[in-house]
């Protein structure tokens, strides 16, 4: 089900459909006043004269703030942000145009060995997509928490095995300072460029940069170096398209995501979140309905709990990052039910 919607004649009105649509749907205009998502084989660059292109990889441990700075540089709430670990569980392309350059990041999963993969019962898409992501890129770029004492004067171990002696050779490579906002001793950040940059193991970065995903603190400067460092390309996207993943995609994820933000423990973990219906409205509105399915009676009832203030808190919060993600009004329903 892509979009819970069996026919696919959307007026050119619905703006939502144009500028946000998958790499599994191309459009193609049939006249002035209709065009139809039809399923696509072959997914090829846009070829346009003077056009620039660059494609990002963003690496980097569990939980350092790789999908909030992608949503930042994109100015989009694309993809899934929680306070939880494992929030991305594959690789999206999430695109940003302006003026004559594409840029494309790859999000990636938390880095993960495949032993901490397997013992965790994650999916091989923890350790194959930011593989694959690696073989496209045109520039690196590795997120540091450099407000976690236990990690933030080291690379990544799972990052560091990734990046062979070519990929090293070959790819430029940038380290992104992230929540230095939470860094109170400025000395500090001094002392982990020293550390990451100039010892005999160091990888050969670049730029670096000290940013702030959550504030938004350096995402200027980051943006346009990523701009200015883009090469002439056929453009890989649309400009109208922000994602390769399709709605139900982004609208589920979405949901999935402040059920980990609002849940305690591995509960929302265990939970099964699907796109039940999705309407967008001739004012460009969306409706959705998503549906919960919890293995157990005491996880509906802690969802329910509060007379359903929890559950709405999810909806509304959810509901606000959609509209940040589509740039239209959402209308979401969520629905909890014990599975069968």
């Amino acid at each position: 089900m892509l979009f819970a919607i069996e026919r696919y004649a959307i007026r050119a009105g619905s703006r939502c459909a144009r500028r946000f649509f998958s790499k599994n749907v191309d459009v193609l205009t049939k006249d002035k006043q209709e065009f139809v998502l039809q399923p696509e084989s072959n997914f090829t660059s846009i070829r346009r004269e003077g056009q620039k292109v660059l494609k990002i990889a963003v690496l980097g441990a569990p939980n350092v703030g790789k999908s909030t700075l992608v949503n930042q540089l994109i100015k989009r709430s694309i993809c899934p942000v929680s306070s939880k670990v494992h929030t991305t569980q594959a690789k999206a392309h999430a695109v940003y145009c302006e003026n004559d350059t594409q840029l494309v990041f790859i999000d990636t999963p938390g880095m993960v060995s495949p032993a901490e993969c397997k013992r965790y019962n994650l999916g091989n898409s923890f350790v194959r997509d930011s593989q694959l992501s690696l073989k496209v890129a045109d520039i690196i770029g590795i997120v540091q928490d450099a407000h976690n004492v236990f990690t933030r004067d080291k690379i990544d171990p799972n990052v560091s095995n990734l990046l062979t002696e070519d990929i090293r050779n070959t790819i430029p490579m940038i380290l992104i300072f992230n929540k230095v906002d939470k860094v109170k001793k400025k000395d500090i950040l001094l002392h982990l460029v020293n550390v990451l940059t100039k010892s005999k193991n160091s990888l050969n970065f670049a730029d670096i940069f000290m940013i702030s995903a959550m504030t938004g603190d350096g995402i200027d400067d980051l943006r346009t170096y990523l701009l200015d460092s883009a090469k002439p390309g056929d453009w890989y996207y649309d400009k109208h398209i922000y994602s390769d993943n399709t709605c139900e995609d982004i609208i589920q994820q979405t949901v999935r995501a402040k059920l980990l933000d609002n849940l305690p423990d591995e509960i929302p973990y265990n939970l099964k979140v699907k796109l039940e219906h999705f309407d967008p409205g001739p004012d460009d509105s969306i409706s959705a309905l998503v549906s919960v399915t919890c293995p157990k009676k005491r996880i509906v009832n802690l969802i329910l709990r509060s007379k359903g203030r929890r559950l709405k808190n999810i909806a509304v919060k959810a509901e606000e990052e959609l509209r940040h993600a589509f740039r239209t009004p959402v209308r979401l329903r969520i629905s909890v039910q014990l599975a069968q």
